[in-house]
């Protein structure tokens, strides 16, 4: 299962078809039991209701498509990774309620035909956003509803910026200033610019709202930190450092977790916007 990786979205698609989407992969479970508070609060926004057609963005490894089929609902995910919607179509065997199609959302081709298009984090990466969001309109029934869940600013996820801050003295200084709006997790950290975006693609009745839960990174410290750098944000740039600097650099984030540290295991806050629109 592959795609091209062209168009205005190729570098994404080349990114989550390699090393990146082999790591989201085989930490699926405890990425479901993290998200887990989250894709409930969407969920309830959403407002699945039995016979529904729905589309699920950016669907990766199923997890929130199955939880759709579970409330009575036909799902088509939806994602540009091979190898994340494999382990999908694993989740899904022997269900005639799931499907999954391999199909970059800005572009795809789509029918409408669907009551709601959910998403969740899979929105935030498309080079040309008003124009996805465009295309994407293209696969609702007039009225029909949209709903995602995207990060709110890096500085008030504390889940990345308390280790975030910790690694930033062994990471080299950016070329420039990065741009805030920039394909990536926190690209609609912005709430009028993603309002902005909606109205431009044509939805309506657009509400952005705060949702800030507390998200279990890991069992323990050790397990977080495998956590961070295998699939968290951290993972690129500790990459691409030398030995000796990633190990000062994990210990620094090691000191900075443990206060957030306990029997239950290591939790910070999160911080994301609940979306939802109408066609």
């Amino acid at each position: 299962m592959s795609i091209e990786a062209s168009g205005p979205n190729a570098e994404q698609i080349e990114f989550w078809n390699g090393d990146a989407a082999d790591a989201w992969v085989d930490g699926q479970e405890r990425m479901d039991l993290m998200l887990g508070p989250l894709s409930a609060e969407a969920l309830k926004a959403a407002n699945v209701t039995t016979g529904e057609r729905v589309l699920d963005i950016g669907c990766g490894c199923g997890g929130t498509a199955v939880q759709i089929a579970e409330q009575g609902a036909s799902v088509t995910g939806v994602d540009i990774s091979g190898p994340m919607l494999q382990r999908a179509q694993q989740r899904a065997e022997g269900r005639e309620d799931l499907a999954f199609v391999l199909a970059d959302a800005a572009s795809h081709d789509f029918e409408a035909e669907h009551d709601l298009v959910f998403s969740r984090f899979g929105v935030m990466f498309f080079k040309d956003p008003k124009a996805a969001f465009a295309n994407i309109k293209t696969a609702l029934k007039p009225g029909g509803r949209l709903c995602f869940l995207c990060w709110q600013e890096p500085k008030i996820n504390y889940w990345m910026s308390v280790p975030g801050r910790a690694a930033a003295e062994f990471l080299p200084p950016p070329e420039q200033p990065a741009d805030p709006k920039a394909p990536g997790p926190f690209a609609f950290a912005d709430a009028n610019y993603v309002e902005e975006i909606l109205g431009a693609a044509g939805f309506s009745n657009v509400s952005v709202e705060s949702y800030i839960p507390t998200m279990r990174l890991g069992g323990d410290i050790d397990a977080a930190i495998d956590f961070l750098v295998r699939v968290g944000p951290m993972s690129r740039t500790l990459a691409d450092l030398d030995a000796k600097t990633r190990a000062k650099a994990l210990d620094a984030v090691q000191q900075s977790l443990a206060p957030h540290a306990s029997a239950d295991g290591v939790a910070l806050n999160g911080a994301c916007w609940v979306v939802t629109a109408n066609a």
